[in-house]
């Protein structure tokens, strides 16, 4: 009776010193459950290592300096504004460009101790000075879709050209964006506005360089 009294009387403790004492073999055992190679989970590694191995090749495009970090912080709900990158203050960071797969994602634009917030070229409020062949325009967002402005009518330009950055500004040259995708002209026939065919897909990037040898 004395036993059952104190068993009782102490339940919560014994509760307690149970569950310490399990708490090794309880990890183990969710762990092992939780790293099973099925053929799904297979597939997923090797589908991120083939991505770190095409993110490690980005070093050898451009004959520069590069900071390779990736992304903390991106809104699934509207991840065409801006993210949150690993690199800040203390790795030298300050307006640089940010590129993944050769190709310009946008710029940082608020710089903390050891993180950056990344203003994308596809936010509303970016515009970048580009090219197209030996003309200069400037790249926005217009009703959703990436187009580049301010290019005469007259302009020699075709479906399918390359478009850069201009390096007109704190921007570097030839940085890469996109092709021309559509030509339309506007409401005056003075200018042509180029629709981009922007192949980047935010959402399901990971990783990103920074293109620390930049003009600012």
């Amino acid at each position: 009776m004395k036993i059952l009294k104190l068993i009782k009387k102490y339940h919560l403790f014994l509760i307690f010193f149970l569950l310490l004492i399990l708490k090794e073999p309880l990890y183990q055992i969710i762990h092992l459950k939780n790293n099973v190679y099925t053929p799904l989970r297979c597939a997923i590694l090797e589908d991120d290592y083939n991505k770190l191995l095409e993110f490690s090749a980005i070093d050898y495009v451009y004959e520069s300096d590069y900071l390779n970090t990736y992304i903390i912080y991106k809104d699934i709900y509207d991840y065409l504004d801006e993210i949150t990158i690993r690199g800040g203050i203390d790795q030298g960071l300050n307006k640089n460009p940010v590129i993944y797969d050769n190709t310009l994602v946008g710029f940082i634009d608020k710089v903390n101790k050891n993180t950056s917030t990344v203003k994308l070229i596809t936010n509303k409020n970016s515009k970048v000075s580009v090219k197209i062949n030996e003309e200069v325009g400037l790249l926005e967002t217009y009703q959703n879709n990436l187009v580049v402005r301010n290019i005469s009518n007259y302009s020699d330009i075709k479906v399918g050209d390359n478009i850069y950055t201009s390096g007109l500004g704190n921007v570097k040259e030839n940085i890469y964006i996109g092709t021309v995708k559509e030509i339309n002209l506007d409401e005056k026939k003075i200018e042509k506005i180029i629709t981009v065919d922007y192949r980047l897909k935010i959402k399901d990037i990971d990783y990103v360089s920074i293109y620390k040898d930049n003009k600012i």
